[in-house]
């Protein structure tokens, strides 16, 4: 199972988006007063005191993106997993590829209009969002690892 490529694809999508579990901002909000920072905890907000240096951190609201990445980990090992089934294994990849793809867009255009902070100046781009990007070639790299194994076993198939 090691000796394949689309193996340590797999590995990495789940390092990565493991990572996102770490508390890394996904996005940052800074507004007139403030500045709010959106992980996959949920947007907390930072305020400092008048003359102080002291942060004051609120857990402003809870995030759904917390379950869906413990979610699409455990859905990536078993699509890893389903190695003995192969065309199984190959409509897994697929999904996984077009759920990471579907799911990094809709983070970016949420991030983008100002769902998460109406009040928003302007949006940064943390480092867990660069995380998430980086994951998006890892998993379309496993599912054609994955096709390229079906082929060659169709093809052997065929020489029977």
């Amino acid at each position: 199972m090691i000796q394949r490529i689309q193996t340590v694809y797999f590995i990495l999508i789940m390092l990565l988006l493991s990572s996102l579990l770490s508390g890394v901002e996904i996005f940052g909000f800074p507004t007139a007063k403030n500045y709010l920072s959106y992980s996959v905890y949920g947007l907390q907000q930072f305020k400092t005191e008048s003359g102080t240096t002291t942060v004051r951190v609120e857990n402003i609201q809870g995030s759904l993106l917390f379950y869906f990445v413990i979610a699409f980990v455990l859905f990536t090992y078993f699509a890893m997993m389903n190695y003995k089934n192969l065309k199984k294994q190959f409509r897994l990849a697929r999904l996984v590829f077009y759920i990471y793809l579907a799911g990094l867009i809709g983070l970016l255009v949420l991030g983008s209009i100002g769902f998460f902070v109406p009040d928003a100046v302007g949006i940064q781009l943390g480092l867990g969002y660069y995380i998430c990007v980086v994951g998006l070639p890892f998993s379309y790299f496993a599912f054609k690892g994955v096709k390229k194994d079906k082929e060659i076993l169709e093809s052997l198939d065929r020489l029977r």
